[in-house]
């Protein structure tokens, strides 16, 4: 299967006692100071609606939000546009991007020890429900994708990867998982 639309989503660590309020102001100076690569565009606020993005910076190629999907919050980032011929490659580098904006966001001097997000962690979740419907046969189809990303991801660590149990009307989504714990920074870095 060869996707060109889907999601990560890295989940922040139970102790993050963060004001969410505090993303809208970090994603404005970004934008503002061009402190990402690619074409930053906007902040967009959607706290109001439960279990839904929260806070969005939308890019031209990514739209990254501290998302509050399924009462979870986490880093989520969307694919919209971006390199890599194979779909294996399409997730090690939007995964490669997340992790990066992920440890930017960390290390901004609002957020340093209120966020912190884990690396050996995420769920990815297919936006074509034509090409991937939520069927055990579709995830079986992207499971080898998801084994050889994560394998160059996590290299020389045990990798789970298995279906998340969803209605069948939801986006198939997988659970991308290692062993241990890693700082969302330890896994920038190694990308």
């Amino acid at each position: 299967m060869d996707l060109e639309r889907f999601c990560l989503k890295f989940l922040v660590r139970p102790e993050t006692t963060i004001d969410e309020t505090t993303f809208i102001e970090v994603f404005h100076e970004w934008i503002r100071l061009r402190t990402l690569k690619g074409t930053l565009i906007d902040v967009a606020d959607y706290r109001h609606v439960p279990n839904g993005p929260g806070v969005m910076l939308i890019t031209h190629e990514i739209n990254y939000a501290m998302d509050r999907g399924n009462g979870e919050l986490g880093l989520y980032a969307q694919r919209k546009l971006g390199q890599g011929e194979t779909h294996k490659e399409r997730v090690l580098e939007l995964a490669k991007a997340t992790a990066t904006f992920g440890a930017l966001l960390e290390s901004d001097s609002r957020v340093a020890g209120k966020l912190r997000l884990e690396g050996g962690k995420f769920y990815y979740m297919a936006n074509d429900r034509l090409r991937a419907p939520n069927t055990e046969e579709a995830f079986a189809t992207l499971k080898p994708d998801l084994e050889a990303a994560a394998a160059e991801l996590y290299p020389g660590q045990n990798v789970s990867i298995t279906r998340l149990d969803n209605d069948a009307r939801d986006r198939l989504t997988a659970v991308v998982q290692v062993e241990k714990s890693i700082d969302i920074s330890a896994l920038a870095q190694a990308a």
